[in-house]
Formats: C-alpha cells, sequence, structure tokens
C-alpha cells in the first residue's frame, strides 16, 4: 500500500484498489466514522454530533440517546435505523438497548452464559449479551 499526502485547501480522499478488496472496504469504512454526523438535542438545542466522539447510543423508555465522554444528547432516530445506518462504521449493537463504538472500548472480558463485559474509555461499563458476542469479535478482528 502506498500512502501520499499532498498540501490542499480541502480534504479529499481517493482510493486506488481493487474494489472488493477487504482492505479497500476497510478504509472506506474508517473514513465514513469521521463525516458521519447525528443529530442531537441538548437542553432544547439541536447539535450535530460527530461520530467519533460518540461512545454508545441507549435507548430508553421508548426515546433515544448519544452518550459522548460527558454529556448526554437526544436523537430522534430509533436504535434499529441507527444500527442500520451505522452498520459501516465501528458501532455495533451489544445488546437489545445499546449500541457502542468499538473505538471506544478500553477492554472487555468474558462473564457468565456466553456473555461478556466491555469498559469504554470514559470507564463505564456495558454488558453484552450473548447474541452479539461472535459479531462484535468479528468487528474486533477476532475470533
Amino acid at each position: 500500500m502506498k500512502i501520499k499526502v499532498e498540501e490542499n485547501p480541502e480534504i479529499e480522499v481517493l482510493i486506488k484498489g481493487p474494489k472488493d478488496s477487504e482492505t479497500v472496504k476497510e478504509i472506506y469504512r474508517s473514513l465514513l466514522y469521521f463525516e458521519t454526523t447525528v443529530i442531537g438535542k441538548l437542553d432544547e438545542r439541536k447539535v450535530t454530533l460527530t461520530l467519533s466522539n460518540i461512545y454508545y447510543f441507549e435507548s430508553v423508555d421508548n426515546k433515544t440517546f448519544a452518550y459522548e465522554k460527558d454529556k448526554v444528547f437526544e436523537v430522534n432516530q430509533r436504535l434499529y435505523q441507527l444500527e442500520d445506518s451505522l452498520k459501516m462504521t465501528p458501532f455495533i449493537r451489544v445488546n437489545k438497548n445499546t449500541i457502542v463504538n468499538t473505538k471506544k472500548i478500553k477492554s472487555f472480558k468474558s462473564t457468565i452464559n456466553g456473555r461478556m463485559e466491555a469498559t469504554l474509555k470514559n470507564g463505564e461499563k456495558m454488558k453484552i449479551t450473548r447474541n452479539y458476542v461472535s459479531e462484535l469479535k468479528r468487528k474486533l478482528g477476532g475470533e
């Protein structure tokens, strides 16, 4: 792989290579992560949220929330809608109510009955139900 950086006032990325290559797909997914935004609401103000700042999305009492390191925003999308629109990014559903940014996972460990527990970089702990463990391992490059 050859990487070249040129000075330019605008950021433009061109990926050259076989379109079906896993490497090309992974580079593309990585770039989407920095470009995709979600609209959130904080104190009745609408705010544009960048995916790279979001730790996780959670559904509570029929409302969906986006959690950054120290702020919580309400978002108008349902969890299943977010899951669908974020499938090409590092986000993954880990239980019925939560989608986590895998880039924000500090560590994880196995627990009873095939479940796991992830510790995020902000110190929060997330339960990963066994239905989602294999997909999480796949997304993180494990088995």
